[in-house]
This record gives structure tokens, C-alpha cells and sequence, in this order.
């Protein structure tokens, strides 16, 4: 996330050459909109991570682990602010 502008936020992520940004629309209810769409992503980005974690534990036979780029806490902590997308 940056925020070049006070009150502009964009949400930016990025992994090898491959990147996102999201920008907050103008109006009223903009940073609202953005607020909702980016709990709704987080919840679903989520999901989708557990989901291929949990095939690529499958599909190696691996021992349990997680590519999440924080502690195992954080994540926790994490998680639980992403049910707030429900």
C-alpha cells in the first residue's frame, strides 16, 4: 500500500514481474467501496492460498508449511481481520 497523495491510498501487490494496483474511485463513497472490495479480496486471496498450499502439500508430499511472507502470528491476526469481510 501507498499513499502518495493524504486520503488517496492504492493498493498495490506484486510478485516476480507480475503486478496489481487498485486505486480508490472519486466520489463520496469511494474509500468505502475501496474498504469493501479490498476485505472482500483479502478474504478471497486467502482462501485461495490455503487452497494451494494445500494441494502442493498434497501433490509433494511435503511436511506442513506456509509461503505467507509473515510469522505465523501475524498470519493468525491476519486471518481473523479478513473474516470481517463476511
Amino acid at each position: 500500500m501507498v499513499e502518495h497523495l493524504p486520503g488517496a491510498p492504492t493498493l498495490l501487490a506484486a510478485i516476480g514481474d507480475s503486478q496489481i494496483a487498485v486505486q480508490t474511485p472519486d466520489g463520496p463513497d469511494g474509500l468505502k467501496l475501496a474498504a469493501q472490495f479490498a476485505w472482500g479480496l483479502a478474504k478471497a486471496a486467502t482462501e485461495f492460498a490455503a487452497r494451494c498450499e494445500e494441494l502442493h502439500l498434497a501433490a509433494s508430499n511435503a511436511e506442513s508449511e506456509t509461503f505467507a511472507p509473515v510469522s505465523e502470528d501475524e498470519l493468525a491476526r491476519w486471518s481473523t481481520l479478513v473474516g470481517r469481510a463476511e
